[in-house]
């Protein structure tokens, strides 16, 4: 199953690379990696690495800019493909590895087209979490393994923060199992503590950056919106999606539910209930507003581990042999695979838009603009904030010497001191001139002003 989830995502990957790589934080990552010809590791998450150094041996061998986008595509599905292998061939935790699977296919649908540290750090934990499955005490890891697990835990704790309760689940379903090893619990406490530790590292004594100064400022809403946490536009998002996209995780959380219940495991099911309700609200309240399905979908994705975590080790047992477990596994498999390929429409239409507006623009007479969000369809476009290196890259793709330079913004007047400048990149958060970016991939010629958009 793994070979084939892994073949089709390749499949994907190669396809869809634009509508993933010429994206929002890929083609801000990308270009900085290709001006800077160094990994752009964003609010001290780290582990990034592990997909981007995909693109940056791409840009040190010499690649042009179709191969590079094409190596940041594959990469990342890559990396999934060898954590799923230390996985199997590795540690030899097939149930690990049905998890692992359906990490990348129960909830995935737009993160898979924009791509973000959260699945990877999701991946990247149940891959520590099968190492300590195969491991029957704490005592059983040798000396020097310590602080390799150690490492691991804060790697995985910095992909994102909300790797942490994804953890917090898997804990509390192992130490209310009663049919889980004694030592297992034991691990899971070892891993907390590390866990524990990493957390007061870093809110309680290291200094936040600004990305999580601004999530500590919307958990105020937690307080601010009592008692009406129930009757937010996020809420109601989430349960317009739950019914179209993510009706399959609904389902195994209720079957979850109910199984445990009929067994009277009480324990098992309210965490299987009201784990993943809890986490929802602790994504939704402080997004109480609403924001883009594929944002949001990327928060939600923890909620996958805590589906299938309770499903493969603790119903699909109860109810099949070993030998015919991989059944309803890989139905699910097939369903969310079909449903990722479908979604790429969003995004290729998208991608289409800007081409689109890049052609009607290229045989006028000038051809550098700034655009506002009222003179493009946003419904299409979702965001803007990331159009100056996307038409930047698209544009590149023919030749280093087709580069063009027009960006989009809810503001496009706050650049009026610098577009005018001849030999200016203006960017969201900076702007570069031409001699700071690679020749190699982008050399503008057009040295004429910034115009505003008028038609």
């Amino acid at each position: 199953m793994g070979i084939g989830v892994y073949s089709v995502f390749l499949l994907l990957a190669v396809v869809f690379y634009l509508e993933r790589m010429a994206l929002l934080d890929m083609a801000f990552q990308g270009f900085h990696i290709l001006r800077t010809g160094a990994l752009q590791i964003q609010s001290g998450r780290f582990g990034a690495a592990g997909t981007q150094v995909f693109p940056w041996v791409a840009q040190m061998i010499g690649l042009p800019l179709r191969g590079v986008l094409l190596s940041y595509s594959l990469g990342h599905v890559l990396y999934y493909t060898a954590l799923f292998a230390v996985v199997m061939l590795g540690f030899r935790q097939w149930r690990w590895g049905g998890i692992f699977l359906l990490l990348g296919t129960l909830m995935t649908t737009h993160t898979f087209y924009w791509l973000s540290e959260m699945p990877q750090g999701l991946a990247f934990l149940a891959a520590l979490l099968a190492w300590a499955h195969t491991r029957q005490t704490p005592r059983d890891f040798r000396w020097w393994e310590y602080p390799l697990l150690a490492s691991a835990v804060v790697t995985a704790f910095y992909f994102h923060p909300l790797v942490l309760h994804a953890f917090a689940f898997c804990a509390a379903y192992c130490w209310l199992d009663a049919y889980a090893p004694r030592g297992q619990k034991q691990n899971y406490a070892l891993l907390a503590g590390f866990f524990a530790a990493c957390f007061v590292a870093k809110y309680f004594v290291l200094p936040l950056d600004w990305y999580d100064n601004m999530a500590m400022e919307r958990s105020r809403a937690f307080a601010e919106l009592w008692p009406h946490w129930f009757d937010l536009k996020s809420q109601r998002d989430f349960l317009r999606w739950l019914q179209s996209d993510y009706c399959l995780l609904a389902l195994i959380v209720v079957f979850n539910t109910v199984y445990f219940l009929w067994h009277r495991r009480w324990g098992l099911a309210m965490l299987s209930a009201f784990g993943p309700v809890a986490f929802v609200f602790m994504v939704n309240v402080p997004h109480h507003s609403g924001a883009p399905q594929f944002y949001l979908e990327n928060l939600y994705l923890p909620l996958g581990i805590m589906a299938a975590v309770p499903w493969v080790f603790g119903v699909l047992p109860g109810l099949l042999p070993p030998e015919r477990m991989w059944m309803p596994i890989a139905v699910v498999l097939l369903i969310g695979l079909v449903r990722i390929a479908l979604a790429h429409k969003t995004w290729t239409v998208r991608l289409q838009w800007e081409r689109d507006f890049l052609q009607k623009t290229a045989q006028m007479e000038h051809r550098k603009w700034l655009i506002a969000e009222q003179q493009v369809p946003m419904d299409t476009l979702i965001m803007s904030w990331g159009s100056a290196f996307e038409f930047l890259m698209l544009s590149s793709l023919a030749s280093p010497d087709s580069s063009r330079c027009l960006l989009i913004d809810e503001d496009p007047q706050r650049f009026e001191s610098s577009r005018t400048h001849p030999r200016l990149f203006l960017g969201e958060f900076k702007n570069y001139p031409f001699e700071a970016l690679p020749a190699r991939y982008f050399r503008p010629r057009d040295t004429t002003e910034y115009r505003y958009w008028m038609q």
